[in-house]
């Protein structure tokens, strides 16, 4: 079992830009990038201005997750499959159903491990429901689609069934794709394939498990750094229409539908990552600069899944000096051991 280590808090060390906004909740100070379209300006009671906010919300508390690191990508293959069938059981045991979501890039290749045995013939692959975190527009047969690249790695291998694959529907309209895709899950919910919690007072889909990898920027799903979809406390699916990353045109679960799920996993594999990964865990930044800090599961379970070589530049062995990371509270964490791996 691993041991339960607190994620990064994000923003703890500069105390100077924290305040609180009218409803006692927490805001940020200061201005990232000109795309904060509803970043505004209040006034005080003498009537002169107050600076500009952020209207993202953040904890400002350890927040626990589990830290998996082991040598190889074949090692965060297996990992991830273990932890993915165990979740699977006891969705199905629980609701008849398992629903995950998937993202694009490396993350499929993660999954290969769960095409083989013994998880290939042991897994009810009939209850699986899959669902996207994000999607290029794009026909889902072309090069650049995180569907094809899903089914190319994974789906093909597997007997999931061809309705249980919810995938978008249209690729032409950014804004009545991502609306689209949200009725398709609202849908799932009335067939209580899912269902529902509360996060920051609002309803989102409930998934049994999210993956997701991390873009060397921080970004996940196609959520980018200070871009105005990470502020979005209410829509499930939100459109992007200039990403940083081609193709431009996507859509992504929003942030707090992701922080909705049961489980969230994140991958990170390849030494190209440690750079970003060592950012996320070890520095503090403004909210938005690394949309990675962004994800904790309101009322579930944060998982990271890291190989040797994206955890090169991590300093765990320091970890418990609270002159050096006076943010964290390390108590449980114990270094990993290069030659097998470690859960932290």
């Amino acid at each position: 079992m691993p041991l339960q280590a607190p994620f990064l808090p994000l923003a703890l060390s500069s105390l100077w830009l924290r305040r609180k906004n009218a409803e006692g909740k927490r805001v940020v100070d200061g201005t990232a990038s000109d795309e904060y379209a509803h970043m505004k300006e209040t006034e005080n009671q003498n009537g002169k201005p107050k600076p500009a906010v952020h209207l993202f919300e953040y904890e400002d508390g350890p927040w626990p997750c589990s830290v998996s690191i082991v040598p190889h990508l074949h090692d965060v293959a297996e990992a991830v499959a273990d932890y993915i069938a165990r979740i699977s059981e006891e969705s199905i045991k629980a609701r008849g159903y398992f629903s995950i979501v998937l993202s694009g890039g490396s993350l499929v290749k993660a999954l290969s491990a769960l095409v083989k045995e013994p998880h290939a013939s042991k897994l009810n692959w009939s209850k699986w429901f899959v669902f996207w975190a994000d999607e290029r527009m794009v026909p889902i047969s072309h090069a650049d689609s995180n569907y094809n690249d899903a089914k190319h790695e994974f789906l093909s291998k597997v007997p999931i069934p061809d309705d249980n694959l919810v995938t978008i529907d249209d690729w032409d309209v950014c804004s009545a794709a991502a609306n689209g895709y949200e009725a398709r899950l609202k849908e799932m919910v009335k067939r209580k394939i899912l269902h529902t919690t509360n996060v920051n007072h609002h309803k989102f889909p409930r998934f049994d498990l999210v993956l997701l990898g991390i873009g060397p920027d921080g970004h996940v799903a196609s959520l980018f750094p200070n871009s105005l979809q990470l502020a979005e406390t209410k829509k499930w699916v939100v459109p992007i229409t200039k990403s940083p990353k081609p193709p431009s045109r996507r859509i992504s679960l929003s942030l707090p539908c992701i922080n909705g799920a049961a489980h969230v996993a994140i991958v990170v594999v390849g030494s190209s990552k440690a750079e970003v990964l060592q950012r996320v865990f070890e520095r503090p930044a403004l909210p938005g600069a690394l949309p990675a800090q962004l994800v904790r599961p309101r009322h579930g379970e944060l998982a990271w899944f890291v190989d040797k070589q994206a955890a090169g530049r991590l300093s765990i062995e320091h970890y418990n000096d609270p002159k050096k990371f006076p943010f964290l509270d390390w108590s449980s964490l114990k270094e990993a051991k290069e030659s097998t791996g470690n859960q932290i």
